[in-house]
């Protein structure tokens, strides 16, 4: 099915609070808390801002940076120099320090195997860090150009990664074979970061232009701008389940936020007629859709990152999920039927 979305947009900003950021260079939301995290690169600080906009000192003293981060379970990683480094979502304290003897670590992600995906923008390199082992190697050099942001793609068990200079192509780097390959030539400058959302579209922040622009899931329409008149836009983040991108303005210490929850996939009054059974869940999930059939079902944990779930069967508008793989907690969903309607709810995972 095709949505056709308008591309009448809200942009709001934090400038009244401009004073406290100093060098945002990436943010990541942290849906479990309702509230952004951001890295603060001249205080050397990440700083968190709540649902109200209230901004307040999350970690500091990080040294280094940070410049990338990236929630992974209980915990945010930020890029520092040569080293990666981690703090409690809960409480800010350092868990995680690891050298890695790089020269400028910038974009960060991770896979679902409890590894981490980190560029060198300066070296030119992609390290894979394992969290529980606190190893690391480098499963990618002398690349062409210097690599920035990046993201996980699960379906393709790869990252996809954006680049710094003039006709910045897009790559991606496959997890298995960790072969770097093309996605698609740009002419796009100086891309800084990469995000996707909940359909699978990727944003790309830029400095030539000073804007994000947005592809499709498949890298084959032409990409469309969804914010310009940027600051030197650095390293977004999308939250599928509000349908805000944040974009951190390095160039005048800013962050805005472009909200998408009005526009887009329509959603009738009273939502879209799905019922999703039983709540709490233990082993499956059962998507009930009484009018409209189902077109997809979209899964994130309480970091807003998608899970990928085993589909056990699609019969008479509903759709059954394997869900006894996820770790106990709470989780969201997003429904779209063939009308374009949607639904977003949460769901308890039991032990």
């Amino acid at each position: 099915m095709k949505l056709t979305f308008s591309f009448v947009f809200f942009i709001f900003s934090i400038a009244s609070f401009s004073q406290i950021y100093s060098g945002p260079e990436s943010v990541e939301f942290d849906a479990g808390r309702n509230r952004w995290l951001v890295a603060n690169t001249s205080s050397h600080q990440i700083i968190a801002r709540d649902s109200v906009g209230t901004l307040t000192v999350f970690a500091t003293g990080i040294g280094s940076g940070p410049y990338g981060i990236e929630i992974v379970g209980d915990t945010i990683f930020c890029c520092s120099g040569a080293s990666v480094k981690g703090f409690l979502l809960s409480s800010g304290t350092q868990v995680f320090n690891l050298n890695v003897g790089a020269t400028f670590l910038n974009g960060i992600t991770h896979d679902n195997s409890g590894n981490l995906i980190v560029t060198d923008f300066t070296a030119k390199t992609i390290y894979k860090i394992s969290i529980a082992a606190q190893t690391y190697a480098i499963v990618a050099s002398g690349l062409s150009q210097s690599p920035n942001g990046i993201i996980f793609d699960a379906n393709n068990n790869r990252c996809v990664l954006v680049n710094w200079g003039t006709n910045a192509p897009i790559k991606a780097i496959d997890l298995t074979t960790f072969a770097v390959s093309n996605v698609i030539n740009t002419t796009l400058s100086n891309c800084d970061g990469i995000a996707r959302d909940g359909q699978g579209r990727y944003y790309v922040s830029n400095w030539g232009s000073q804007s994000v622009v947005r592809y499709d899931s498949s890298f084959i329409t032409p990409p469309i701008a969804v914010a310009t008149s940027l600051s030197s836009p650095a390293d977004i983040c999308y939250d599928p389940i509000h349908d805000i991108l944040a974009i951190p303005n390095s160039g005048n210490n800013t962050v805005i936020f472009v909200d998408f929850s009005t526009v887009g996939v329509k959603e009738i009054e009273n939502n879209y007629d799905v019922s999703v059974f039983p709540n709490p869940a233990n082993e499956k999930l059962f998507f009930h859709s009484a009018f409209n059939e189902i077109e997809s079902i979209s899964v994130f944990n309480s970091n807003a990152q998608e899970i990928q779930l085993k589909i056990i069967s699609i019969e008479n508008g509903d759709v059954q999920v394997d869900v006894s793989t996820l770790t106990r907690g709470n989780y969201f969903y997003r429904v779209i039927g063939k009308d374009g309607n949607e639904k977003k709810g949460k769901f308890l995972k039991e032990e």
